[in-house]
Order: C-alpha cells, then sequence, then structure tokens
C-alpha cells in the first residue's frame, strides 16, 4: 500500500516541573548522583527520547479513552502493533517520533544559570524505609523548570487510511499535558506544555 501523504510536525515543549527520563549510572561512580537523567553522550546535554513520548502517548490513548476493537486498530496503526496477534500482517507504524533536543536559547540560559557546560539540577529526597523507620538520602538529576526542547514528529497516511492521525497526535499531546513525561510524576515531576510550532506536508 502506497503513502498517499507525509505530514511532518514540529512542536516545542516546555519544562513545567522538573523532568527527569533515567539515564545511565556507571559515569557518576561511587558517592555521585543516584538517578541521572539521559544525555546525548557527545556534548552532555540532556534529551528526550521520542521512544519516551510515544509510550506515554500510547499508554494515556489506550487506557484513558474508549479502547473499542476500532480504537485498538486505531491506536497500532498510529503507533505500530505490540503482538502479532493483533493482526494478520503487518502494520505500518504511521507516527514517527524524533529526539527532542534542548533550543539554542535554553542552553544558554541553563549554561548562565548553573555553569558553563552545566544543563541539569540535582534534587535531593529522603527514601523512607518504612520497616526501619529510617530515611536514606539520594539524589536526583532533573532538567529544571523553564526548559525547552523541539521535537518533530512525521505522520504517514496511506492510500486507504480513513483516521486523521495528525489529530490523533494533537490528542495525544493534550493528554500528556494533563497526565506526565518521566519518572515520580506522582511527586510533582514531569509537567509540561507543548506547542505545535507547523505543519508542513513533505514531498
Amino acid at each position: 500500500m502506497n503513502i498517499k501523504k507525509r505530514v511532518l510536525v514540529k512542536y516545542k515543549l516546555t519544562v513545567l516541573t522538573g523532568l527527569h527520563i533515567g539515564g545511565n549510572k556507571e559515569t557518576y561512580g561511587i558517592g555521585g548522583i543516584d538517578s541521572p537523567v539521559i544525555k546525548n553522550p557527545l556534548t552532555n546535554e540532556p534529551i528526550i527520547p521520542g521512544s519516551s513520548i510515544k509510550g506515554k502517548m500510547r499508554m494515556l490513548i489506550t487506557y484513558i479513552t474508549d479502547n473499542g476493537d476500532d480504537k485498538n486498530l486505531t491506536t497500532n496503526k498510529a503507533f505500530g502493533a505490540i503482538n502479532n496477534n493483533l493482526s494478520s500482517k503487518t502494520l505500518m507504524t504511521r507516527i514517527i517520533f524524533r529526539d527532542l533536543f534542548l533550543t539554542d536559547d535554553s542552553k544558554k540560559i541553563l549554561q548562565n544559570k548553573l555553569g558553563k557546560g552545566f544543563y541539569t539540577e540535582v534534587k535531593a529526597e529522603n527514601k523512607i524505609d518504612n520497616i526501619k523507620i529510617s530515611a536514606n538520602p539520594r539524589f536526583i538529576e532533573r532538567v529544571p523548570a523553564g526548559a525547552e526542547f523541539e521535537g518533530e514528529c512525521v505522520v504517514n497516511i496511506l492510500e486507504n487510511d480513513t483516521e486523521d492521525f495528525v489529530k490523533i497526535l494533537e490528542d495525544g499531546f493534550k493528554l500528556l499535558e494533563n497526565n506526565f513525561l518521566g519518572g515520580s510524576g506522582s511527586r510533582g515531576y514531569g509537567k509540561v506544555a507543548i506547542e505545535i510550532v507547523s505543519k508542513e506536508e513533505l514531498e
């Protein structure tokens, strides 16, 4: 089945409360940060993996909206089938999510506030042991509130598609804004705002 249309959706994600998407702890060693964020190893800048956006959005659409058979098929078209029992044919994923990167302005602001080459904050928390009645400190790395990321998605629309996958993406962004991204959302982390910057049909 041929692709009828491809739409490039560019958007801006603003971190409203500290954001933690876990990375590799090995580089920090003993006595360092307990839970670092994922970073670009070439620049040390935090990134938001496209898979994090896709996975959370899929979960929210699946569990918060009506989840009948038609909705399951549409969700699997949008995000890709998660098991082979859902279709006798392999479904082409309609929405492609790219990784998100800090905007140039945010890079400058963060370094002005935190120091050259620094883009994150460290939050001290206590892990409570209810059995021993004790508290153990731990240090969580976060992207600070106010940081802005640039991202994009490519929406593929096939010849026989009747669903509006761009609208599904937009609805998913709204659901994400009213939930949280990354870890520790129940403790206030990961509130985000998403603004669609442009929608462009590709050749």
